[in-house]
């Protein structure tokens, strides 16, 4: 194993997927890629241009939300080496794409469940579905961390 894709998002279950990916890595002498995607919301769209400033506070906090990832990872797993990606657009796509070349890709559930679930989609199932490469979905409940 080569290179291990982890979903970046900020959320509980993303975390959980980064420190279990960076155990992995250690683990079988793998890269940690780490992706974020972001994208302007259909909402703000449909008002006309978006200020070019917009679409840079979008990234930028992309590529916080990596730079936490990453120290994370280093933290857990100082011998570990890290890359970090964003990427513009839908964050089921992004992931999808970006397995091409990837060994494992690992993401996190936020776990809504239920018919929430089915209103909202799942990045989780659409990865699962239509991934390149081996997919590992880390679970993540409120109160069990």
């Amino acid at each position: 194993m080569k290179t291990i894709l982890v979903g970046v998002d900020g959320s509980p279950g993303a975390d959980k997927a980064v420190e279990f990916a960076a155990r992995e890595a250690a683990a079988h002498g793998a890269v940690v890629r780490l992706l974020a995607a972001w994208e302007v919301p259909a909402s703000v769209l449909s008002g006309g241009g978006v200020p070019l400033e917009l679409y840079k506070n979008f990234e930028a906090e992309a590529q916080s939300l990596l730079t936490a990832a990453a120290a994370r990872v280093r933290e857990l797993e100082p011998s570990v080496q890290v890359e970090q990606r964003t990427a513009e657009g839908h964050a089921g796509n992004a992931l999808v794409d970006a397995t091409a070349d990837a060994d494992l890709v690992v993401i996190g559930r936020r776990g809504h469940g239920g018919f929430t679930e089915l209103l909202l989609g799942s990045i989780s199932h659409q990865v699962a579905d239509h991934s390149k490469c081996p997919v590992v979905i880390v679970p993540w409940e409120k109160g069990r961390d």
